[in-house]
């Protein structure tokens, strides 16, 4: 355990003032050297300030970007901006506009996949020939054939194109990211994505942070955490995060036990009665009675007629305490006496019923502090006082973002949440609260017009269910995990075995399957079996090096967009503004026009259908007409859901980047409106697990990897950067201010000889892959465990220099295996790996 005070974390901030801050000194420094040039040059600055939204990363924070003489040089904060300011990621920004390393021209494979040669080709060229084979192989094998992946880059537009190229197939990065996180919110409260829930950090007191790194998150997380001076953070994590902005204590744990770890406080929690009864008995279903089959009493189960989804609790508003309809009874008890455990049943026969709370004092018993110390490697008093502190402060403990570790991150996500629920602190100030409603449409919807079913845009258009094609046939990845959010390695599966079914087409959009999915060699063996491969990006990602065509985009400065800010409780929207034209020497289109032109020139009835003209095949007369048209419908169907006036709504926009339709509210849910779950509250038993054969309770279980025991074998983890995307890792700054090393704890150097410096290389036990990197010897990082930094190091595209820094260190999804969790689909990205020292 590691307990740093303020003045102890502000020189701590010293050390990662280019981390966390890194739009300070580095771009001051090179906006004062072009202010300098100037100055020689004796010409004026041409300064103008531009608010938009960044791309850098999928948390689309708000900034304002400095331009000068046409060209970004630099980016702030927006004052008021309910989420905004520059992480490392966004204050890169100013490298990636005119970097070498843009793609230029639409590019074809002339090599084998792999070898990275290309030549360039005109725009008809590429769309025509992609358009011919995507043809073919929709005739051949159906449009489920075709799969889309992307990350948030586009991501409003992506129900478009599953209509425009008639496939179910549009599998994310989320398997790979929170993906275990939205299950576990999903049969807690019925609510799946990770931003709809998020910690109030502005007036909580207390925040425990499992495995969660809060500097990464967007800058209104960021910013909301600085200011609250009362706030206290304690962050349990096999490695200190940057955390530089407030009192806080790094607890150091063995990877993959959060889960035990939680449940020791849950324990603590219940057996010293510190949790809030009334919440747990109005608002969960805590007193819900189980039979020992684990499923719910109902009133089905004890007279003829009753209703199934009738939950029963024992109400003590009687007496003797009765069976009651959980929505009515006023006093559900969450402790049964001995005689009213059995319940007779409409047949005759009797059964021994327990409550949901009940059950849940069992699971976490098997974890008192002694036993959990042993499994987590944190000392029991530690965790004594942690729970002690939790409660005390009604405490609010996040609910996560980046989940995808160790393979069982599904029910420690689900023991936070319910950590949340013992304490009471559920949309209420200082807790875990839900967003929110932000009233933005989607981009496409399907509705019933005069009798017939339709795919309706926001612009107007509609497709008839009979071009629907293979729209709405079983998602790849959801035939094998049906509650997952994505499982990209089913969709590996499908390409190298036809299983569940083939995919031959892969659309890859601003994102990277090498950098981010598990076992890059299982990548690497899919992309040559496609018939097609087809990459949609700015910069050479790996995945380049595999394409039959790399096409140009266009950066976010380049291009309008409007959609809600993704990371406030607030519902708010904000717009990104198209500042300047791509330079010169890039030709590059929005991928919203490419994917439309290519359908066009191969299923040209699909994208009329949808709105598409062959005018727009001129990129000019897209952006004038089309895109002009698809913004003002966005803001005119923005205007009716919230009941104001569209000049109204189009003036805040254009004056101040952004809108605020209406603050947070707390209170609201589960108090005055029901939750989207099967009983309508917070589940701390969920009857959603129950139904689809998952244990409705949280527990313990052992990573989807081998553990280390050898002397020389350590469990390798990975994280989040502040600085780190796939794109920023390749600007300038990231040669200094990403660290490409493994970390190692000094204690394990110190016994097997290596130094800082030192070059080692790494196996991964369950893959015998290796490679090598250099370590860094830190106390930052527990023992037993080596660190490295998520898509920041070990790039191998040909299309990058030799000698680029990118190419230093490793990237962990070469060493890791290829092991989705069971049930959620999630990935594992932890693993093991022996250790060797090179030099």
């Amino acid at each position: 355990m590691v307990s740093l005070t303020r003045r102890d974390f502000v020189k701590l901030a010293g050390a990662f003032a280019g981390l966390a801050l890194v739009g300070g000194a580095a771009y001051a420094a090179r906006t004062q050297v072009q202010r300098m040039a100037l100055a020689q040059k004796k010409e004026p600055l041409e300064l103008q300030y531009v608010r938009t939204f960044c791309s850098m990363c999928g948390a689309l924070c708000g900034i304002e970007v400095v331009l000068n003489g046409g060209k970004p040089i630099a980016v702030r904060a927006i004052d008021g901006q309910p989420q905004t300011g520059a992480c490392g990621r966004g204050a890169s920004l100013p490298w990636l506009y005119d970097n070498p390393l843009r793609l230029r021209k639409p590019l074809k494979r002339v090599g084998e996949k792999g070898e990275g040669k290309f030549v360039e080709v005109d725009w008809d060229t590429a769309l025509n020939e992609i358009a011919a084979k995507l043809k073919a192989i929709v005739e051949k094998h159906g449009f489920k054939s075709i799969a889309i992946t992307h990350h948030d880059i586009w991501s409003g537009y992506m129900g478009l194109f599953q209509y425009l190229f008639g496939t179910p197939n549009r599998v994310d990065h989320s398997g790979s990211c929170f993906g275990h996180g939205t299950v576990a919110r999903r049969h807690t409260f019925g609510i799946e994505h990770h931003r709809f829930v998020d910690p109030d950090y502005d007036n909580a007191n207390y925040v425990l942070a499992v495995g969660r790194t809060i500097s990464t998150a967007s800058m209104g997380v960021v910013n909301r955490v600085m200011r609250n001076e009362n706030l206290r953070i304690v962050v349990v994590d096999p490695r200190a995060p940057e955390i530089a902005f407030t009192s806080a204590e790094w607890i150091p744990i063995i990877p993959g036990t959060d889960a035990a770890f939680l449940l020791s406080l849950i324990h603590i929690i219940i057996s010293e009665r510190l949790y809030d009864e009334e919440f747990l008995m109005r608002f969960t279903n805590a007193p819900f009675l189980i039979k020992p089959d684990g499923r719910p009493l109902v009133e089905a189960d004890i007279r003829e007629g009753g209703g199934t989804t009738v939950y029963l609790v024992m109400d003590a508003a009687a007496t003797p305490p009765s069976l009651a309809d959980h929505r009515r009874a006023t006093r559900p008890l969450l402790l049964l006496p001995e005689e009213r455990r059995e319940v007779t049943l409409k047949d005759g026969s009797s059964v021994r019923v327990k409550t949901a709370f009940e059950l849940l004092a069992e699971r976490a018993a098997k974890y008192p502090p002694a036993e959990a110390s042993k499994i987590t490697g944190i000392p029991k008093d530690t965790i004594v006082r942690i729970a002690r502190e939790f409660a005390a402060y009604r405490g609010v403990a996040d609910d996560t973002w980046y989940a995808a570790k160790n393979g069982n991150e599904y029910d420690v996500v689900r023991a936070l949440l319910i950590l949340n629920a013992l304490v009471g602190n559920i949309d209420r100030r200082g807790g875990l609260v839900f967003r929110e409603d932000q009233g933005f449409p989607s981009f496409v919807t399907e509705r019933t017009v005069e009798g017939r079913r339709v795919a309706e845009t926001v612009y107007g258009a509609r497709m008839p269910e009979a071009m629907f094609a293979d729209r709405h046939a079983p998602r790849v990845d959801r035939v094998k995990y049906p509650e997952n959010t994505s499982t990209f390695d089913v969709v590996f599966d499908a390409i190298l075995k036809g299983d569940p079914y083939p995919i031959k087409a892969l659309f890859l959009i601003g994102s990277s399957p090498m950098a981010r999915e598990m076992k890059t060699s299982k990548v690497i063996e899919a992309y040559k079996n496609l018939e097609l491969l087809v990459v949609i990006d700015v910069l050479p990602q790996d995945d380049v090096d595999y394409a039959d065509y790399v096409l140009p985009d266009t950066i976010f400065l380049e291009r309008d967009e409007t959609t809600d800010i993704k990371w406030s409780l607030h519902a708010a929207t904000h717009v990104q503004k198209k500042m300047l034209d791509p330079p010169p020497d890039v030709d590059a289109r929005d991928a919203l026009w490419i994917m439309f032109e290519i359908a066009r020139r191969a299923f040209p009835e699909r994208a009329y259908a949808l709105g598409w003209k062959d005018e727009y095949a001129d990129h000019k007369r897209y952006r004038e007409e089309f895109m002009k048209s698809f913004e003002e419908a966005v803001k005119s169907r923005l205007a009716s859901n919230w009941r104001m006036d569209v000049a109204v709504v189009r003036r805040e926009l254009d004056e101040k980047g952004y809108i605020m339709f209406k603050p947070k509210e707390f209170g609201v849910r589960p108090y005055r409106t029901a939750l989207p779950t099967p009983s309508g509250k917070v589940e701390i038993y969920s009857l959603r697990a129950v139904t689809v054969g998952m244990d409705p309770l949280p527990d313990q279980r052992p990573p989807l990897y081998t553990l280390p025991k050898a002397p020389n074998e350590f469990y390798l983890v990975n994280g989040k950067s502040p600085n780190v995307s796939v794109h920023a890792a390749l600007m300038e700054p990231m040669k200094y201010l990403i660290e490409r090393s493994v970390w190692m704890n000094p204690k394990d150097a110190e016994r097997l000889g290596i130094k800082d410096g030192d070059l080692i290389e790494l196996e991964g036990i369950d893959t015998g892959v290796k490679r090598r990197a250099r370590v860094k010897v830190t106390e930052r990082v527990r023992e037993g465990v080596l660190f490295t930094y998520a898509q920041s190091a070990g790039r191998t595209s040909k299309l990058l220099p030799p000698d680029h820094f990118a190419r230093e260190g490793i990237n962990p999804h070469h060493l890791n295996d290829a092991r989705p969790a069971p049930g959620t689909g999630g990935n594992t990205h932890n693993t093991s790996v022996r250790v060797r020292k090179v030099m």
